[in-house]
């Protein structure tokens, strides 16, 4: 069951409780489908009350009473959802200091949400311990008083009448609260993920007429790294959030190359780094989708240097890339974050290419490269997942040759097919 639109729940908590100017703090739910119940709550809740953003009045994500003080934060709103059979169920607390809290209450979880009802019992519910005096959760409890002596008059001056003339001042606001808290919750400040590359290189030229030009294939496996930061994802609210630096490393210095039927071991090396900009834009908050523009660098090596002896391996080049990356990237999350597919794409224009294109090889050429990858994450905990990804690289070199030369050949390709598997930590 889906939750009624804000401006229906804006009616029911203006009818039930008149509007308060509290500074509240609504701390990041936790439990299964935690933010989505989070963000219902924010919906009819902040409306009213001048909600501060978490970062500000939180550390780790739970009330930081010192930071309260600073922005004035009078109360903490915090939310647990749990599983008890098959049962889900959300305790909503409010706290007005360390401790007990000031009111508790258990609503019960459908379908990843609060239902329409449960929903509008837990606001009026929610506001009038916010408002300060008795919960608003038990209408009942002042029509005892008609029951009194002759003074009953008096009570029916306060239902609706008065409040029935407050939804004008609230109704301007009610909609920009929530949407920029959904927007700040949904951009994550640092992701870091720690793996491993198994991928299969193939080296080969092509229209190459001397036999002095040898091609390459083999297996590598290395260690990876790769890190995202966005700062601007702390202070900063909607689309410029999403604004942030990237980096990566791979690398492999103890592989051994060898020619074929013999036993030699040529010690190789080969090392990828990337860095640059990146920015996750989101086109919908609720949903999570993100696609984000990459532009940075590229430097990619791979060379096989001598024996003990002195001895090499001839017609084998050092390469020694140097480029620009450029691309797109898309995040898709799936069962409330519990499966995220992701992909992206990148354009690689070399500038350098190393020992390949210089007076050892070959005088001139040119060199363009494609890189992308697909994969699917999984989430183990609240903020741990693990990422399981299909990637190619492919260089395409041409090269310029005249017959007479040492070595000749029109071009080249270098070509790496593979995956990865990596541990992610997205906060």
């Amino acid at each position: 069951m889906r939750a009624p639109p804000p401006s229906a729940l804006l009616l029911v908590s203006l009818v039930a409780f008149p509007a308060f100017a509290q500074r509240i703090c609504v701390v990041p739910f936790t439990g299964p489908g935690g933010p989505p119940i989070r963000n219902q709550v924010i919906a009819g809740v902040c409306d009213t009350a001048d909600c501060v953003p978490p970062p500000k009045a939180t550390s780790g994500n739970k009330p930081d009473w010192k930071k309260a003080k600073k922005e004035a934060v009078v109360y903490f709103v915090t939310g647990t959802v749990a599983k008890k059979g098959k049962a889900t169920n959300l305790t909503l607390q409010v706290l007005a200091k360390a401790g007990k809290p000031k009111w508790s209450k258990v609503y019960p979880v459908e379908g990843g949400e609060l239902s329409a009802a449960t929903l509008s019992t837990a606001l009026t519910g929610l506001k009038g311990a916010l408002g300060g005096g008795t919960p608003a959760e038990k209408p009942p409890e002042p029509e005892p008083v008609p029951t009194k002596p002759a003074a009953q008059p008096t009570p029916q001056p306060e239902p609706q009448p008065v409040r029935a003339a407050e939804p004008a001042p609230a109704t301007a606001a009610p909609p920009a609260e929530p949407t920029a808290d959904k927007a700040e919750r949904r951009q994550h400040f640092v992701a870091i993920d720690l793996g491993a590359d198994l991928l299969f290189r193939n080296y080969a030229y092509a229209n190459h007429t001397t036999s002095n030009l040898r091609t390459y294939d083999g297996f590598i496996a290395m260690p990876m790294a790769h890190l995202e930061l966005f700062p601007l994802a702390l202070s900063s609210r909607g689309v410029i959030a999403g604004l942030g630096v990237e980096g990566g490393i791979s690398l492999a210095t103890w592989l051994k190359s060898g020619r074929k039927n013999t036993s030699d071991a040529f010690p190789t090396s080969t090392m990828r780094i990337d860095g640059g900009l990146v920015w996750r834009i989101m086109p919908s908050s609720s949903i999570g989708l993100a696609f984000y523009p990459i532009v940075g660098i590229r430097l990619h090596s791979f060379s096989v240097g001598a024996m003990p002896d002195g001895s090499r391996l001839e017609g084998i080049p050092s390469l020694n890339y140097f480029g620009l990356r450029a691309g797109l990237g898309i995040d898709v999350p799936l069962l409330d974050k519990m499966l995220v597919i992701f992909a992206r794409f990148v354009a690689i224009p070399v500038f350098r290419s190393g020992e390949i294109v210089s007076s050892t090889y070959f005088a001139a050429g040119s060199n363009f490269g494609l890189e992308g990858n697909a994969g699917v994450g999984i989430r183990i905990v609240n903020h741990l997942y693990v990422r399981l990804a299909f990637d190619f690289t492919r260089y395409s070199l041409t090269l310029k040759s005249n017959p007479t030369d040492t070595y000749v050949a029109t071009g080249a390709t270098d070509q790496y097919l593979g995956g990865t598997a990596a541990l992610r930590f997205e906060y």
